[in-house]
Parts: structure tokens; sequence; C-alpha cells
């Protein structure tokens, strides 16, 4: 341990490999274990009365080692490609190198790892879940002979790929849902040629309360609104199929709770009613275009009893990726809808002034627009550069803002995309590799 020179050399053997350097290169990092090897030992000790010690046995990593000893060298720590982080922090912290820095091109490269560990371990997770919930909604084995007709159905209705009679049957209740949605489509035509005929849009012709005496007076003229029966009976026929198909798949759902609580469930209840409500009040319904308008809204809600069409596509990687980096991303989302409310009321609030002040200004024309609400609105058409051009700037001011809103909308428009982008390929990569880690490719 006594050595006499700065340039004295010692040898390191780690885990067999010699490693020689000088003195001064131990004690460039004081308090570490290598800076002690060279400090000189407690009088009295036998090390004290001995020879110096010159060479010292480590049972370490020696690959590691080399890095290590090229930091007391260089100042620059630098680590191997294939390193794990975690090791790599062992290993200093053995040699007392615990808060050492790594270079920008390793800490980079190491954070890339970890980066796709975290994505890894995040899409384990999610996938973890998946199939949490689907065991939790599969059939339960051990049932009594009473309910045991109940897996079996509950496979049949909710798992389309499961066999030739789930799809039969898939492909039936897709047929009913396009028939609901042709009918429906129809009903539309009717609505709009009663309605054009018998009412001015807002926005043209006579004003709002014009309009609003105009339709009393023809309501009072007693014209109605004339549905053809057979478009009710046919409606009829979907909505008692889609009953009969909740109904069953209800009484058969081994978690009720999570049942009712699914949105597709909850819009297959609400298709029900349009139907039901026009057979209980009959011919009245032809005299309130309200109503049938809010049915004719709730009838919408057809359309969503096509995405059970991706029960064919449950395995589809894509998707599940899709859906786990909408999930994973949320507060980039939030994030985001805070900057663009944020920006909707500063350049509304602008707008509004700008014209206020350009109008003030005489041989101007008047206000085109009642309210900060219509400047708002406004505002979103401009962010988004749709432009519709129902509002547009009068005033060199106004003009001036309209350019600015334009402009920050479109560079605000692009800052989601990326985020959401490269976050799905390194998700989709993550989900490829350890798909292939399973030996029948399913996850």
């Amino acid at each position: 341990f006594a050595m006499e020179g700065l340039d004295d050399k010692l040898i390191l053997n780690v885990g067999g490999m010699r490693h020689e350097t000088y003195i001064s290169t131990v004690r460039a990092f004081p308090g570490t274990r290598l800076y002690k090897l060279t400090e000189p030992p407690p009088p009295g000790s036998p090390a004290a009365q001995g020879p110096p010690v010159r060479e010292f046995f480590f049972d370490r990593n020696p690959e590691l080692f080399s890095y290590v000893l090229g930091y007391y060298r260089t100042r620059q720590l630098h680590c191997p490609n294939d390193v794990c982080r975690d090791v790599l922090e062992e290993e200093l912290a053995y040699w007392g190198l615990a808060e050492a820095p790594l270079a920008p091109c390793c800490w980079l490269k190491l954070s890339g790892r970890e980066t796709r560990t975290q994505d890894f371990l995040s899409w384990e997770a999610c996938e973890n879940a998946h199939l949490d919930e689907r065991l939790l909604l599969n059939p339960m084995e051990g049932q009594g002979l009473r309910n045991a007709w109940k897996p079996w159905l509950w496979v049949l209705l909710d798992q389309p790929q499961s066999s030739l009679g789930a799809k039969c049957l898939s492909l039936i209740s897709t047929l009913f849902a396009v028939c609901a949605l042709v009918i429906f489509f129809q009903e539309t035509e009717v609505q709009l040629d009663y309605f054009s005929a018998n009412f001015t849009p807002m926005g043209h012709g006579a004003g709002v309360g014009g309009n609003q005496q105009q339709q009393q007076q023809q309501q009072n003229n007693g014209l109605v609104y004339r549905r053809a029966p057979h478009l009710l009976y046919l409606e009829l026929l979907c909505a008692l199929w889609f009953g009969t198909e909740l109904f069953a798949r209800a009484i058969s759902c081994p978690d009720k709770v999570r049942f009712l609580c699914s949105p597709l469930n909850l819009a297959d209840i609400f298709c029900l009613f349009p139907v039901l409500v026009e057979l209980v009040v009959g011919d009245k319904a032809e005299r309130q275009p309200r109503l049938s308008l809010t049915l004719g809204a709730i009838r919408s809600l057809y359309v969503l009893k096509l995405v059970r069409l991706l029960g064919f596509l449950e395995k589809s990687l894509a998707l599940r990726v899709l859906v786990h980096t909408l999930h994973s991303s949320w507060k980039e989302v939030c994030a985001f809808l805070l900057i663009w409310v944020a920006e909707i009321l500063f350049f509304g609030s602008l707008f509004l002034y700008g014209e206020l002040l350009g109008i003030s200004t005489p041989g101007q024309s008047e206000l085109h627009f009642g309210d900060i609400f219509t400047c708002l609105w406004w505002t979103v058409i401009t962010l988004t550069t749709v432009g519709y051009g129902d509002i547009y700037p009068l005033s060199a001011m106004g003009q001036l803002t309209a350019a600015v809103t334009a402009t920050v909308g479109m560079c605000t428009g692009v800052l989601l995309v990326p985020v959401l982008l490269v976050r799905f390929q390194r998700y989709y990569a993550v989900a490829l590799a350890r798909q292939k880690l399973r030996p029948s490719g399913i996850l």
C-alpha cells in the first residue's frame, strides 16, 4: 500500500485480466475504491510493515472495468453497446463512481434502450389488462347444469370468430343493422322534404322571429310530417331482433355490471327507444316535428352497431396498438386541448376588439356578428383552417388577426400528430417483438 511516487505503476487484476496504470491515474477521484488503494495503511498494521503491494485482484467484470479505468484516464465515462443500465449502475457503485455522468453519446444510447424497456412493460401491462378483461367476460368453468347453456350462448353471441355458427349469427345481426340504417336514411329523405317545403332555414330569408311565426302558422294550418307506415314496421322487426339479441347477451354475460357499463351495449339499449316511442305516441308524432327530429338523432346510434364487425378483427395487432397509444397519450392530448381552448379564447377576443376598432372608423360597414360566441366560432373554423366564410374580417386589424390565427392553427395542429405517430411506432415494434416470443404467435 505504501506508494512512494505518483509515477509508479499499479497492476489491477480484474476477473483474470491484468490492467497496468499509474498511481496518479487512480488518484483522479478521491474517495473511490481505486483511490483508497494508494492511501498509506494504518501504522502498526501488517500491511505497513511489509513491502508495498503493487498488484491487486478484484473478482469483477473485466470488460466493464476497462470503461471504468478509461473514466479515470479521460474523465469521460462510456459503456459498451450491449450493457444493461442496472448492471452498469451496480458496477459503478462498487467502484465508488455512482455519481459519474455518462458521456452524451452513451447516455442517449442507454436512454433509448430504457425507453424501449418502458414501452415493453407498458405494452405488457396493457395486454395483461386486456387478458384479464377477456377472462372476466369469458365463460366460467364449473357451473351447474342449470347454467350450462350460458357459457355456450355467450361465446356464440360475443365471440364471432369462435365458430361457424357464431360467424353466421354475427352476419345476420350485421344485415339487420344495415337494414335499420337504410330505413333511417329513407326517413331522413322524408324529413328533409317536409322541412324544406314548410320551413325557412335560419340565416336565409326571414329573421328568426319571422321563422317562428311562419312555423306556428303552418302548424295551425294542419301541416303534418307523414312517414311511410311500412318503414315503421320494418324498423320494428329490426328492433325486435336487436332486443332479443341484447336480452340473450345480458342473461348469459358472466359480469352484468361490466356489460351494462359498455358504451356499445348502452347504445343498443337506446336504439330500441325510437320505434317504441312512435308506437306508443301513434299519429300524434306526425304533428310534432321536433319529436321526430329527436328520435331521428337517436336513430343515428344504428351506425355504432356496425362496430361489432370488429369482433372479426379481434386479433388485429395494429388496432390494439392504436388503442393503447391513445390511452397512454392522454396527458399530451389534454395539454393539446388546453392549448387549443386558450387559443380560441385569446384570438376570439382579439378578433372581436379588432373588428370593433376598425368599424368605429368612419366609412366602415356595420357589425356582422352579434356576440362574443360568434367570434369564438369564427376562431374555431379559422384555427382548423376550414374557413366556411359565414363570418370574415372587414377591418385591417381583423384581417391581421385572421392571418395570425390561421398560422397558429396550422402550427398547433401538427404538434400532437408526431407524438402519437412516434409512440405508435414504438409500441407497434414492441408488440411485434412480443408476438414473436410466443411459440404460436397468439397474444
